[in-house]
C-alpha cells in the first residue's frame, strides 16, 4: 500500500486531523501563525475556518493532491478575481505576504505536498445542503432560485468577454470530462459493487447522453466558462445577496449542465419543490441571458449526465463518508429511470 492509499484508508476524522496540521503550517505564508484553525468542510478539498483574532477571519482551502495542476489553481483564482470586478459576488483571494495567490505546503503525516489558498471570510449560510430536503417555503425557494439563475447567467455573460491571461488552464466539462473513462470526477465504470448487467445499462445511458450532447454542440449561446458546480452548499445566502463560492470545478461547459446541477438532488429526492426551483432557475437565467425552449428539451440529457458524473465521484472519493452515503441512491435512480430516458432519446432521433 502506498503512502497515499494508507492515508485515505484512515478514518475520515484522522485524515482531517492530519490535514489540519498541514493547514496550520501553511498559514505562516500569510503571517498568520498561531491562528485558530477549525475543520469546515471535506469534499475533494479540505476547508478550514481560520480565526486570527485582530487580523480577521478567513477560509483556508487545502487541495486534494493531484486533482488540479498549479496552472489550473492559478487560473481558478484569476477567474474569481475577474468576476468580482465584474460585480459577481465571489470570495476575495487573500495574497500571501510574498504576493502569491496560493502556496505549496506539506506535513509529515500527509504523504503529498498540497496546494493551499486563503479567502476572506464570508458571513452567510449555505442555500441548503445537497441531498437534504429543503426547509424553504415554496415562495422562498422560488425567490432563491431566481437569484441562482441570474448568477449563473451573469457568470456566463462576464466570461464571454474576458480576455484570459496567458497560461489559463481549466477543465472542459464535455462528454469525456463529465462521464468518460478519464472523467474529471472519476469513472463510473469502476464501481466495485456493480454487476455486468448494471454496467451495461449505465453504458447505454452514457452513449445516449454522448450522442445527444454531441448533436447539441458547443456554440457560444450554450457553452462557455462558468463556475460549473452550482450545488446549493456552494451558494451562500448573505445580507447583500447570494454569493458563489468554490470555483474548483470552474471550466468550459454547457449552461444547461450548470442549471441542472443546482436542482438535480431535488429531483433525486422526489421533492415537491423540484419543479418550483427548476422553473425559477430557468426564469432567472433568462432575465440576463437567452435560453431558447429548444435548448430546454435537453434538460433530461444533462440530468443523466450529472447523475453519471456524481456516481463516478462516489467511486473516486471512496474515502469520503458523504460520497459513499449517496452512491446507492444515485445508482438506483439510474437503474429505475435510465431505460425510459434511453427509449425516449432514441425516439427523438429516429
Amino acid at each position: 500500500m502506498t503512502g497515499t492509499e494508507a492515508f485515505y484508508a484512515l478514518p475520515e476524522s484522522e485524515q482531517v486531523r492530519r490535514l489540519q496540521a498541514l493547514a496550520t503550517s501553511a498559514l505562516d505564508h500569510w503571517s498568520l501563525g498561531g491562528a485558530e484553525v477549525a475543520p469546515l468542510a471535506y469534499r475533494e478539498n479540505m476547508t478550514f475556518a481560520v480565526d486570527a483574532g485582530g487580523e480577521g477571519r478567513f477560509a483556508l482551502r487545502v487541495h486534494q493532491a493531484g486533482y488540479r495542476t498549479d496552472a489550473q489553481v492559478q487560473s481558478e483564482l484569476d477567474f474569481m478575481d475577474y468576476l468580482r470586478h465584474e460585480g459577481v459576488l465571489t470570495p476575495q483571494v487573500v495574497k500571501t505576504t510574498g504576493g502569491a495567490s496560493f502556496v505549496l505546503s506539506e506535513a509529515a503525516a500527509v504523504p503529498e505536498v498540497r496546494q493551499c489558498d486563503l479567502f476572506e471570510w464570508i458571513d452567510g449560510a449555505p442555500l441548503r445542503r445537497a441531498g437534504e430536503p429543503p426547509v424553504l417555503s415554496a415562495a422562498e425557494a422560488e425567490e432563491a432560485y431566481l437569484q441562482v439563475g441570474r448568477l449563473s447567467a451573469s457568470v456566463f455573460n462576464a466570461s464571454e468577454k474576458w480576455q484570459r491571461p496567458d497560461g489559463f488552464a481549466r477543465p472542459r466539462w464535455d462528454a469525456e470530462g463529465i462521464f468518460g473513462v478519464h472523467g474529471h470526477l472519476g469513472d463510473f465504470r469502476q464501481l466495485p459493487s456493480a454487476s455486468v448487467d448494471q454496467l451495461r445499462h449505465l453504458e447505454a445511458i452514457a452513449m445516449r447522453v454522448s450522442d445527444e450532447i454531441a448533436s447539441f454542440g458547443k456554440s457560444p449561446d450554450r457553452w462557455g466558462l462558468s463556475q460549473a458546480d452550482l450545488l446549493p452548499e456552494n451558494i451562500l445566502v448573505c445580507e447583500d445577496g447570494l454569493r458563489l463560492i468554490d470555483f474548483d470545478d470552474a471550466g468550459e461547459g454547457w449552461a444547461l449542465f450548470d442549471l441542472v446541477t443546482s436542482v438535480w438532488d431535488l429531483k433525486l429526492l422526489g421533492s415537491e419543490l423540484y419543479e418550483v426551483c427548476l422553473r425559477a432557475v430557468i426564469a432567472g437565467f433568462r432575465e440576463r441571458r437567452a435560453l431558447p425552449d429548444e435548448h430546454l428539451a435537453l434538460l433530461p440529457t444533462f440530468y443523466f449526465a450529472r447523475l453519471l458524473s456524481y456516481l463516478a465521484h462516489t467511486v473516486s472519493r471512496s474515502h469520503l463518508e458523504a460520497s459513499q452515503a449517496v452512491q446507492q441512491v444515485i445508482l438506483a435512480t439510474l437503474e429505475r429511470e435510465g431505460a425510459g430516458y434511453v427509449a425516449a432519446s432514441r425516439s427523438r432521433t429516429t
